[in-house]
């Protein structure tokens, strides 16, 4: 049973979703990029590396569990000071000149 286990880990690919395609449909709450194909299953943004577990600007100032406990207004800040929610996280970041493939749809607060 043990072993059983431990092969669907193994062997689970990471659902990734690639820039570009048509299933990009969702706006990220962190970066305001059009990046997600659905909000709330814990998808991670390309742009900025938020995982979005659908929490959204109507809750700035709630820690993110799967973001480190950050809250959303924090990795906002942090992706307009250094392009990333964390700065730990911008080593997985699309560089700045790739960002273009996704539609910008920035809101202000």
């Amino acid at each position: 049973m043990f072993k059983k286990a431990i092969d669907l880990f193994k062997f689970k690919q990471l659902r990734w979703h690639e820039p570009g395609a048509a299933a990009a449909k969702e706006q990220c709450p962190c970066c305001d990029y059009v990046t997600l194909p659905a909000r709330g299953y814990d998808q991670i943004c390309p742009v900025c590396f938020w995982e979005d577990d659908g929490q959204d600007v109507d809750a700035l100032d709630i820690g993110s569990g799967p973001n480190h406990g950050i809250t959303l207004r924090e990795g906002r800040n942090n992706f307009k000071q250094f392009g990333s929610c964390e700065l730990a996280m911008k080593k997985h970041v699309l560089a700045v000149d790739e960002r273009d493939r996704f539609e910008h749809k920035p809101r202000h607060f």
